[in-house]
Formats: C-alpha cells, structure tokens, sequence
C-alpha cells in the first residue's frame, strides 16, 4: 500500500488524507474510531481528516446511521473529477499566460543556501528542461564537497534520463575525469571545451537554461541563484556562443585527463 502514497499527494493530498481515504476504500461504510484503528492514525485526527475530505469531494457521510460514518468515493470518480479540474484549469491558462507578461518584464531572483538548496535550485522547471538545452560556463569542482559531487552525478544520470542536453566552457583539469562517462560521447548529452586553469579558472558556474532562466552556483559557499528573466537568459546565451565560435576547432578534449592517466 505504501506505493500508493506518493502517487495520491501528486495529486493534492497529504499523507494522511491518503491514509484515511484508502482505509475507507478497503472498509467500506466505516466510523472515525474504524477508520483510525485501520489507518493507524489517532480518532480525534481520523474524524477532523475524514471531514476535510468530504470538503475535497472524495468522501461521503452515510445518510440515515445513528453513528457517523463515511464512505470513499470510487477510485474512477477521484480521477475523473481531478481530470476535470485539470481540464478546466487549460481552458484558462492563455489568459492566465496573458496576466504573465507584464509580470515576466521584470527579472525575479531566487536564492538557495547549502546542498539541500542546490537540489531545490536543480528541481526548478526541470521537466520543463526535458529536450531542452544548457549553455554555460563551469567551474571546476575543486572547492566541492563529497555531497555536492555526489549531487552532480545524480543530476548528470537525470539528463541523461530525460535528453536535457548541455554545451559547456569549463577548466581542464584532472578533478573533472569523473564526470568523463557523461562528456563528449555520441550517446551523452554534454558537450565541452576544456580551458587551461591560466585562461579560465572560475569558481563559479553559470548556465543559461534553455530560454527561461539563468542559474549560478558558487561552489564554494555552496550558494545557488536563479534569475528568472529571459532577456538575461538571452544575453547569456549570445555571450556564449561568441565565446564557443571563437574557440571552434580547439579545447575540444581535457589534456589533464590523460597525462593523468598516462602517469599512473
């Protein structure tokens, strides 16, 4: 039953809103006290939970019992009705895209603080960046920790997962070899230029999320911010294509990597 769980919040439920609702759909017509002792969760928060969800439209009182109980709405009729919803809501989204622009004129910023943070920053639009392309300017991963490198290959593994693909201007050196699986493959989704650490040695990354955003993260302090604006966005990108074609032809592979290899 626990797999169920997460799949039901997804769709506006709390843990133990879902709990309560399939103690229901296995009891049937059921009192609080019924309810609770099936979902293992305490009477007075059983009752005030099942009540809310009558408000939600999932759950029912039974008419005419002397005791109140409650009854679930069939599964089929949860999604129907959630279905319908979601289908009202895309008749309005141009108007509501309408109500947008003006607000898009203005760049927004938000800031994320520690690992925790990061993931936060890389969650932002995701999916939207399924297909999609990065372009940027990465520091190398000297000043990062054990978590924070562990935090890239679980966001490499994730474009992979789903062709969000990145062109990238980073510091050639042996600290990057790790990442070697993911860059300058036929079958990977990054593509880099490997600058020596006397021409390029930043701290810092920057990328420029397909059309939407920009995201920059200070390895150091691990402190990530996003700029919400595409007119920055864009002026990232068209810095760094003119970067990219001025460098065509050159940098395409770490040098590090293999004297590296060669001296082991």
């Amino acid at each position: 039953m626990e797999h169920l769980v997460e799949p039901l919040k997804n769709l506006g439920l709390t843990e133990k809103e879902v709990l309560v609702y399939l103690a229901l759909l296995q009891l049937g017509s059921a009192t609080p006290y019924q309810i609770a002792k099936k979902s293992g969760i305490k009477r007075p928060t059983a009752y005030v939970i099942a009540e809310d969800l009558i408000k939600k439209g999932l759950i029912v009182h039974v008419p005419g019992e002397e005791k109140k109980r409650y009854i679930a709405k069939s599964p089929e009729t949860f999604i129907q009705e959630r279905e319908e919803r979601l289908d009202a809501a895309k008749k309005i989204l141009p108007e509501l895209k309408s109500y947008q622009k003006n607000a898009t004129q203005k760049a927004s910023i938000m800031y994320f603080e520690g690992v925790d943070g990061l993931r936060q920053a890389y969650k932002y639009k995701e999916k939207e960046l399924h297909g999609k392309d990065i372009v940027g300017f990465f520091a190398s991963n000297e000043d990062a920790s054990p978590e924070v490198n562990e935090f890239f290959f679980e966001w490499n593994e994730y474009k992979e997962k789903y062709n969000t693909r990145v062109r990238g201007i980073t510091v050639d050196t042996p600290l990057l070899k790790s990442f070697d699986k993911y860059i300058n493959k036929d079958m990977h989704t990054i593509t880099a230029k490997f600058l020596p650490e006397s021409m390029y040695s930043a701290k810092i990354s920057i990328e420029a999320c397909d059309d939407q955003f920009v995201r920059i993260f200070l390895f150091e302090s691990v402190e990530t911010l996003i700029v919400e604006s595409p007119k920055f966005t864009l002026a990232i990108k068209e810095i760094f294509e003119l970067v990219w074609k001025s460098l065509e032809g050159k940098y395409d592979g770490p040098s590090t990597w293999n004297i590296e290899h060669e001296n082991k």
